[in-house]
């Protein structure tokens, strides 16, 4: 008789470690299928405020995610633009000027 009980607590032992693996494995498959919420994978299409002025090339500064990056942008940019990235080249993100504010011309500027 103990026996028999011994034998059904590793059966129920042993259906409980199974339920847990499995679950183990459809978590990892599900984590490993979501998308990328972090790093620079996540800033294209993300929006962010101008800090410093563009020079004659094109670069700037700009908060975007919390962060300083420096910016490259075909527009001229001032503090306070709101810019959005399309695209990272390395530490450099390649941005346009959205055009829902309100842009006060730099003197030279039409």
């Amino acid at each position: 008789m103990i026996a028999l009980y011994a034998g059904m607590n590793s059966l129920y032992a042993l259906a409980g470690l199974g339920l847990i693996l499995l679950l183990v494995v459809v978590m990892g498959i599900q984590a490993h299928r979501m998308r990328v919420h972090g790093g620079n994978e996540e800033l294209p299409g993300m929006t962010g405020e101008v800090t410093e002025t563009s020079d004659a090339h094109g670069r700037a500064y700009a908060l975007v995610r919390g962060e300083i990056w420096r910016v490259r942008c075909t527009q001229r940019v001032i503090p306070g633009d709101t810019v959005r990235v399309q695209a990272v080249d390395g530490l450099t993100l390649e941005v346009i000027r959205i055009n829902d504010g309100i842009h006060i011309p730099v003197r030279g500027e039409s």
